[in-house]
């Protein structure tokens, strides 16, 4: 599994419209071969830090994602930006989830 997470801090200003963008393409992204979560949050102690994350079944669906047309669009949305978004990429051999 890949996983890649944009950490944007949003001027208040510009907030909403980068909110509304990052809403209208989680659909899209979703829809995207390999692609198996996508979502966005706000940070609840600091509104104007947020978070997309999205998490691809193989690394070359994340890097087929990266040259799409959507990410295109993120990568414009970011110009919105006062400051360089944080993106991070994880690998995962293997993924497990466990509840005591």
């Amino acid at each position: 599994m890949m996983y890649a997470t944009i950490k944007a801090t949003v001027p208040h200003e510009k907030r909403e419209e980068l909110l509304l963008t990052f809403k209208s393409m989680l659909g899209p992204i979703r829809r995207e071969h390999g692609c198996s979560d996508c979502h966005c949050s706000v940070d609840i102690e600091d509104e104007n830090l947020i978070y997309l994350s999205m998490e691809w079944q193989t690394k070359r669906n994340l890097d087929s994602h990266l040259r799409s047309p959507l990410f295109s669009v993120l990568l414009g949305a970011m110009k919105l930006l006062d400051k360089e978004p944080e993106i991070n990429f994880v690998t995962t051999a293997t993924r497990q989830v466990r509840w005591k």
